[in-house]
């Protein structure tokens, strides 16, 4: 999996962002913690679930998520989805999120 750069993180999860990050890729359980991606079809953003990282589909290098952020509860994540449009309109004026974050 790849992390942006400029990786949006839940305020409750300031501290603790590397280990975060490094649970998710070594595949640690973490029940509360949603993953923001970049949608590989037409769309803007995905919301996933940690835990959906574990299956086979997503090990694979070419099928791994581009991650642009991660909150804490489904809840957090769609807020933090609302503040990466709002970000990105800002900026480009546009709602071109893919090549906001490339």
């Amino acid at each position: 999996m790849r992390f942006s750069k400029k990786l949006y993180i839940s305020s409750s999860l300031d501290k603790k962002c590397g280990t975060v990050k490094w649970k998710l890729r070594t595949g640690r359980p973490q029940p509360t913690i949603y993953i923001i991606a970049l949608a590989k079809n037409r769309d803007l953003l995905e919301i996933y679930h940690s835990g959906m990282l574990k299956q086979k589909y997503y090990r694979k290098k070419a099928n791994a998520p581009y991650i642009v952020g991660i909150a804490t509860g489904y809840g957090g994540a769609v807020d933090l989805v609302m503040d990466i449009i709002e970000d990105v309109f800002r900026e480009t004026g546009a709602y071109d999120v893919k090549s906001f974050f490339k």
